[in-house]
């Protein structure tokens, strides 16, 4: 009889349906029409996922990215199901991709914060950090400083 193949990480899958079962409510899909959706594949690829009874690595990675979902709790059902003190709506990146580069050069810290400031304003995504931000942050007044209620 052929040896089971194995996903993220070395030990066999012990249980394939309760995993399964759990990229379902992870990915909070009814189908695998939507699953794959989500999962941006085929959905032939969840049939074939589904007849080999091997969850491909590539979903724990996307699952963790879309929606912060642990992948030891997808594979054991253990642990907590979210990475993240927040659920997968009210994720927001820390981080602000830089797409214009530059050579360095010598610059002082106020030109350097300048500079990443007027990035940080440019980026097509500044708007909804914006408002999150906006959301949990005091306003502020142009100088600066916390505005009284």
């Amino acid at each position: 009889m052929p040896k089971k193949s194995t996903c993220y990480g070395s030990t066999p899958q012990n249980d394939f349906n309760a995993q399964f079962r759990r990229v379902f409510e992870a990915a909070e899909c009814n189908t695998q029409v939507e699953l794959a959706a989500l999962l941006e594949v085929k959905q032939s690829s969840i049939s074939d996922a589904k007849r080999r009874e091997t969850v491909p690595p590539e979903w724990f990675l996307k699952l963790f990215d879309k929606k912060r979902i642990n992948p030891d709790w997808i594979r054991y059902g253990a642990g907590v199901k979210y990475l993240s003190a927040m659920g997968p709506e009210q994720y927001v990146p820390h981080v602000i991709r830089i797409s214009e580069v530059r050579p360095p050069k010598k610059c002082s810290a106020q030109e350097l914060f300048n500079e990443l400031l007027r990035r940080a304003l440019q980026h097509p995504d500044f708007e909804a950090f914006k408002r999150k931000i906006g959301e949990v942050a005091p306003p502020v007044d142009e100088m600066g400083d916390n505005k009284k209620p």
